[in-house]
């Protein structure tokens, strides 16, 4: 368990923009389930904005492919426009080039 606290206000939860008090706490909780396979569970607390605690979840796999190695991620300013930003205008997928 990882108890995440002295958030900063000015961040937000996810890509729809909701954001976050300086009371938030986040509970995360990994729980192998098999080898392959870790549960991933988050809860939320913020009683500025927020009635009651919410939580997320979702299971986390290991990659299994033979030789797999995770490519670099640059993390830089605008990225998430850099990756996602022709979904939002709808530009076709053919001819993707990553920007990384």
């Amino acid at each position: 368990m990882v108890e995440v606290s002295g958030l900063i206000d000015q961040t937000w939860y996810d890509r729809a923009g909701n954001y976050r008090s300086w009371e938030s706490t986040v509970t995360e909780r990994y729980t192998m389930v098999n080898e392959n396979t870790v549960q991933y569970e988050a809860t939320i607390e913020d009683p500025q904005l927020y009635t009651e605690p919410w939580t997320i979840s979702m299971p986390l796999y290991r990659r299994l492919e033979e030789n797999f190695e995770l490519p670099q991620f640059k993390c830089v300013e605008f990225v998430e426009e850099l990756l996602f930003g022709r979904f939002r205008k709808g530009e076709p997928l053919e001819d993707m080039v990553m920007p990384f």
